[in-house]
Parts: C-alpha cells; structure tokens; sequence
C-alpha cells in the first residue's frame, strides 16, 4: 500500500488558492491555479504533485474546516456521537455546490480522489474516524479501532456515492442507521 503524502499546511498559498477555486467551481483547473498562485505550472506539479492529489487537499481542508464547526455541536456519547458525526459530515458535504458539482461532472475522478487508498482522502478519514471510535466508545475488544473505521468509512462512501454506484439515490440516513448498529 503506497503511503498517503503529508498533508499540505492549510495555510500554504497554493492550497489557500486551490481551496478557493474548488469552491468556486468545483474543479482544480492547474494551468489557472499556477497563474493565480504566480507560479509555472510544472513547478506546480514538481511541489504539489498531480491534479489529483491538489484536489484531494483542498478537499481535505475543506472537511477539517467543517468538521472543527460541527464536532462541538454534535449530540450523543459513544456511537451515537459518532453515527451523528459521520452524518452531519456526509450532509455537509451533499449540501457543498463545490461538492456536488465536483461529483456530478467527474465521477470518476471523485470517486478516485475520495476512495482510492492512493489518494490523500482515504487513509485520513479512516484515521479520523478511528481516533473518534477509540475517544467515544474505546477500543472494541475484538477488532482493532482502525479496521472498525475502515468498515464505517466504507459504509459511508457507499451510500453517499450510491447514484453513481448503482443508480440508487444517496441515502445518509441509510448510512447512519448501519454505522450506529455497527458501533453499538
């Protein structure tokens, strides 16, 4: 398994500009991100790597950045706290124009830049999530936090990206009733 690149610092003007245009238009274009930044294009990809791994930082950012303002609202203990939390993310970034757009009009890059274990996503939301199970429930006794947050990120994922999956409408709410009984 490749390992996940450090994350980039949220306060690098690369990344501030990617973030900004992604919610603009739900794309990293890297020609007008380099121009925007003031900086040629091949060095964009020498420091920041391919389109792919921009994308998944601005998306990264943008997540942390939602989730710092919804982890203190969020209701329950244990696994209702973090069934809560996973559903408050997955509907944050349904209800994101930057997000939906991103996924209606790149769906195979979407679904390569949030779900492939090359990606920076994957390996960071599973990382999340299993500090969130070990903090909120402990570790289970018979399987280890990680793998348990494997399996709820991957439920996730399959409900969220249902439409593009199966043709299914998304259905969070789906998610969720299955991610509390799996922590329960």
């Amino acid at each position: 398994m490749q390992e996940a690149p450090p994350p980039l610092p949220p306060d690098e003007p690369v990344l501030r500009a990617a973030v900004a245009m992604f919610l603009r238009v739900g794309w990293i274009d890297a020609r007008a991100l380099a121009a925007e930044a003031g900086i040629g294009r091949a060095t964009l990809y020498r420091r920041y790597g391919d389109r792919d791994r921009l994308i998944g930082e601005a998306i990264w950012a943008i997540a942390t950045t939602e989730f710092a303002q919804i982890y203190p609202r969020s209701r329950g203990q244990g696994a209702d706290k973090v069934a809560d939390l996973v559903h408050a993310m997955l509907s944050t970034s349904a209800q994101l124009p930057a997000m939906r757009r991103f996924v209606a009009e790149h769906p195979d890059t979407a679904l390569r830049v949030m779900t492939s274990r090359d990606g920076v996503i994957q390996d960071r939301i599973v990382e999340t999530v299993s500090r969130l199970i070990q903090s909120e429930i402990g570790e289970p006794d018979d399987i280890d936090a990680p793998t348990l947050a494997y399996a709820v990120v991957r439920v996730a994922e399959s409900f969220y990206y249902r439409e593009l999956l199966t043709g299914q409408p998304t259905d969070i709410s789906a998610a969720t009733t299955i991610i509390r009984r799996l922590l329960r």
